[in-house]
């Protein structure tokens, strides 16, 4: 389950070769400091399932011969397990007032989003197995932790995904790439899934009082 926070840092700024390095208030390395403990924060949990990223980091005024006088920060942290994660959230933003604090910098966060775990329906989960197993298919249960449209539909009616190989196990960037033969076997599988899931066609009569096959 998905949660992201933004941070900004607010230091003192000044042209790179009058401020002395002992009266600085690098709003940069705030920033930079913080997005290794995100790391370490993540690795501490001793669990493959806990991920933290910080998908931004941008220094103002971003000149070569200028002290970053400001730093603005994103981080996403995910895990299939909502206090584990939402432990880790919190010990980066202790970790950012810390940091803060220790370099005479100002902070100030946001959470952004902070969502909870939606699992799949069990019999939606088993139906796409069936489907998998009966057209031949091999196939695996996997965790998921990109942000569906599946964690929103969940909170209204049961849900499942279908994933199709993906050359390399690589996703979400350019070169991302799936082959027609895996396409079709997913298109397959998702339209056997749905007649699974809607059951056994009922005969209904027409006006005239015929019974029409469906």
């Amino acid at each position: 389950a998905p949660a992201s926070v933004s941070m900004d840092f607010q230091g003192n700024g000044g042209h790179a070769g009058a401020l002395l390095m002992p009266y600085r208030r690098d709003a940069g390395l705030a920033a930079a400091e913080l997005a290794l403990s995100v790391e370490s924060e993540a690795y501490g949990t001793g669990v493959i399932d806990t991920v933290a990223t910080t998908g931004v980091l941008e220094v103002h005024p971003g000149a070569v011969n200028s002290v970053p006088r400001q730093a603005h920060v994103e981080i996403d942290v995910r895990d299939i397990d909502e206090e584990r994660r939402d432990s880790v959230l919190g010990n980066i933003i202790r970790h950012a007032e810390s940091i803060s604090a220790r370099r005479g910098v100002e902070m100030s966060h946001k959470i952004i989003n902070q969502d909870p775990p939606a699992p799949c329906a069990s019999h939606v989960v088993d139906a796409v197995q069936e489907s998998a197993d009966e057209l031949g298919f091999t196939s695996m249960k996997m965790v998921s932790r990109a942000y569906h449209d599946a964690l929103f539909m969940a909170q209204i009616a049961p849900t499942g995904m279908i994933f199709i190989p993906c050359k390399g196990g690589v996703s979400h960037r350019p070169d991302e790439y799936s082959s027609p033969e895996d396409m079709a076997r997913g298109i397959k599988a998702l339209a056997l899934t749905m007649a699974k899931l809607a059951g056994p066609a009922a005969d209904e009569t027409c006006d005239d009082g015929e019974k029409a096959e469906l």
